[in-house]
């Protein structure tokens, strides 16, 4: 019963979002332990659970930023946040850390983001207003692309923010098309 995939996204969501209901205080010390434990189990698992964890890292980076933005992108929140990732799962160096786990959240990492960037436009009048330190979130990221110890995650690294770059560049140029309509 437990496999079933409703119930499995049920709790990978149940589980991201304790950031939420927790002080804010205790917020990064959690999401720490979190991405420690994720890491040190990670060889451990079977192939036909990866998925899960999959979304279950999903929901983790989601609700990791769904708290920095509730906490109004706090410079203290948002510096202990980059400093865990760049420590814990995101480490340009720590060769203990989980390949698997870097390229899977450079994947994501944006895409999450984005969910959080969403909502916080449309509940602006003027999605512009929308004041987000996207050089301090993308830090763990731009670290990996200038630090990381192999090749392929530098890549993988530069890939990804050259992609929210061009992205973010599309859509300031579409709301500009928009604006010149009006």
């Amino acid at each position: 019963m437990s496999d079933k995939p409703l119930i499995q996204q049920q709790l990978a969501n149940d589980l991201g979002s304790l950031v939420m209901e927790m002080p804010a205080a205790n917020a990064i010390p959690f999401l720490k332990a979190c991405w420690e434990v994720h890491c040190a189990e990670w060889h451990g698992l079977d192939r036909i659970r990866l998925d899960k964890y999959y979304l279950l890292l999903r929901r983790v980076l989601y609700f990791s930023f769904q708290f920095l933005a509730r906490e109004s992108w706090d410079e203290g929140y948002l510096e202990a946040y980059n400093d865990m990732m760049t420590e814990g799962p995101l480490s340009p160096t720590d060769r203990k850390k989980p390949d698997a786990i870097r390229y899977h959240l450079i994947e994501i990492y944006f895409e999450e983001l984005e969910k959080i960037l969403d909502d916080l436009r449309s509940k602006l009048e003027e999605p512009e207003d929308l004041d987000v330190p996207m050089e301090e979130l993308s830090k763990p990221l731009s670290t990996l692309a200038e630090k990381a110890n192999t090749k392929v995650l530098r890549t993988k690294a530069k890939a990804a923010i050259k992609a929210h770059q061009e992205e973010m560049a599309a859509m300031a140029e579409d709301s500009g098309d928009e604006d010149e309509e009006e």
